[in-house]
């Protein structure tokens, strides 16, 4: 027979359960994946990063032959990276010890890196219905105010009572089901602070509503306030490339950072650092402040740029363009310093005109880029060979087509790397085609070419594009440059479903 805490909760569940992601499924592998992703990050975070990673390791034998490193970009935003990193290696011990199958037995789950009480309860009673309490911080509240536990929560035999006290409330069956309720029921109704005690199925059975003292619990001893570190980060830069380094360091480790210097304030203390390093430059200069939050220290940060003559090689360092810090697993802890990065590169921003250059490798370039911003853009659309039809060879025809027939075709490059096509046509006054290459959209390359593109056409006329409806991230980058929609989209390719909007750029002052 159900407790009475498992059937009101239960029959709670079914009708305000959340729907998630990575809800409705017993497999163990995406119960597991999810769970480490859910550790100290909020629920409405993981559900995108959740997906894409599933997309990328659909299984634990394609996580397992997965490099570190790339394990470590699809994570890059969630932080507390040794979770990834022990995810990597749990992936490798499930994919040799176990065949990729897991078990349904709480100790043997538990042996797996970075698997602990919670997550090892959370995927044996969700995957397998085994009566497991997964005591997370909502079920440690619900609890304690449940039963009016008002002792330290954090003291070992207090946790240790709460836990015997969820065991006990666990139901003969749906195991899973009571325990992700529980977590619904903390995250949304039994929350910290004023909890909305009207709403709750429990609170008929729950002391603290009774006392009304829900508010004060659970009861947690003041934390040590964490440490401040001050840290100039150090943007050392040639040519557009800015080296990185790797760290060995526990805290962000084998993530790529940039060189970091502790209690360094002034320009001055910039470059004596640098000359101990054997660098001398002496137009240092600060670009911005920054700051970021761990669970025990603080990072104050300055970020400096200081361009070198010449590059040298640093043990565990490299030398990156765009292209590959956009591939390596950088940590949102230096978010400010590489968005200073990401400026200090495009400022080598060129636009070869292939009517005006000789070199045959420069639209051989372009055209690689084009194709792969264009497969990435359309690689979801119904029919693969359309898409395939479209090869770096029938892009350059493309491009070299347009500028046969009279259309300005540029091939965009930062630090010489071709990383965009713009096809400018001057009689129409249109922006014919744009593309950024997919390894380094969303650094602001798009939007520095509307803004060449506005500025070499005809301010005296109605400038316009056309925006694919399946690319709607193109059309936000246009409307942001001050274009307007035209008309309702159409229909641009019935057997393909494609449609596009029509956009203007209204002439100024007329």
């Amino acid at each position: 027979m159900e407790k009475k805490t498992a059937e009101r909760l239960l029959k709670w569940y079914d009708r305000h359960g959340r729907t998630l992601p990575f809800r409705g499924t017993k497999d163990p592998y995406r119960i597991w994946v999810s769970e480490i992703m859910l550790q100290q990050t909020r629920t409405e975070t993981v559900g995108i990063y959740f997906m894409n990673f599933m997309e990328r390791f659909p299984d634990v034998f394609a996580l397992a032959a997965a490099r570190e490193e790339d394990v470590l970009k699809m994570w890059e935003g969630l932080g507390y990276y040794s979770r990834a990193r022990n995810l990597h290696k749990a992936a490798q011990k499930a994919a040799v010890e176990w065949s990729g199958v897991f078990p349904a037995d709480y100790e043997q789950l538990l042996s797996l890196p970075g698997v602990g009480e919670y997550t090892a309860a959370a995927i044996a009673s969700i995957a397998f219905d085994l009566p497991c309490p997964a005591m997370d911080g909502n079920l440690t509240r619900v609890f304690a105010r449940l039963h009016g536990v008002r002792e330290d929560v954090n003291i070992p035999s207090v946790k240790r009572r709460l836990l015997e006290i969820a065991k006990s409330e666990m139901p003969d069956s749906r195991c899973g089901d009571f325990n992700q309720a529980l977590m619904d029921l903390g995250a949304t109704v039994c929350i910290p602070g004023t909890p909305e005690c009207d709403k709750c199925p429990l609170k008929g059975l729950c002391n603290a509503y009774r006392e009304g003292d829900a508010d004060l619990l659970p009861v947690k001893a003041v934390k040590k306030p964490p440490k401040q570190v001050d840290l100039a980060v150090l943007l050392i830069e040639h040519g557009g490339k800015v080296l990185m380094h790797k760290r060995t360091e526990a805290l962000l480790k084998n993530m790529w950072v940039f060189p970091m210097a502790e209690d360094v304030h002034t320009c001055d203390q910039v470059q004596e650092v640098l000359a101990q390093a054997g660098w001398r430059i002496e137009n240092v200069r600060k670009l911005c402040d920054a700051r970021h939050v761990f669970t025990h220290r603080i990072w104050n940060m300055q970020v400096w740029h200081c361009p070198v003559k010449e590059m040298r090689d640093m043990r565990d360092s490299r030398w990156v363009d765009l292209k590959t810090m956009a591939e390596l697993p950088i940590p949102t802890a230096v978010k400010a310093a590489r968005q200073e990065a990401v400026r200090l590169m495009l400022e080598t921003t060129e636009y070869v005109h292939l009517g005006r250059c000789k070199g045959y490798d420069v639209c051989r370039a372009g055209a690689r880029v084009y194709w792969e911003s264009w497969q990435e853009a359309n690689r979801h659309m119904g029919s693969k060979q359309f898409v395939q039809e479209h090869t770096p060879e029938y892009m350059e025809m493309l491009m070299r087509g347009h500028l046969a027939a009279g259309k300005d075709v540029y091939v965009v490059q930062v630090a010489g790397e071709a990383v965009g096509v713009l096809i400018l046509d001057g009689q129409e006054n249109e922006i014919c085609t744009l593309y950024v290459a997919p390894a380094v959209q969303k650094m602001g390359i798009g939007a520095r070419m509307v803004q060449f593109a506005v500025a070499h056409l005809d301010p005296t006329r109605e400038m316009t594009v056309v925006a694919l409806d399946h690319v709607p991230h193109a059309g936000r980058m246009y409307r942001k440059a001050g274009f307007v929609q035209e008309k309702a989209h159409r229909l641009l390719n019935e057997t393909y479903n494609v449609w596009e909007t029509a956009l203007v750029r209204p002439v100024e002052n007329k």
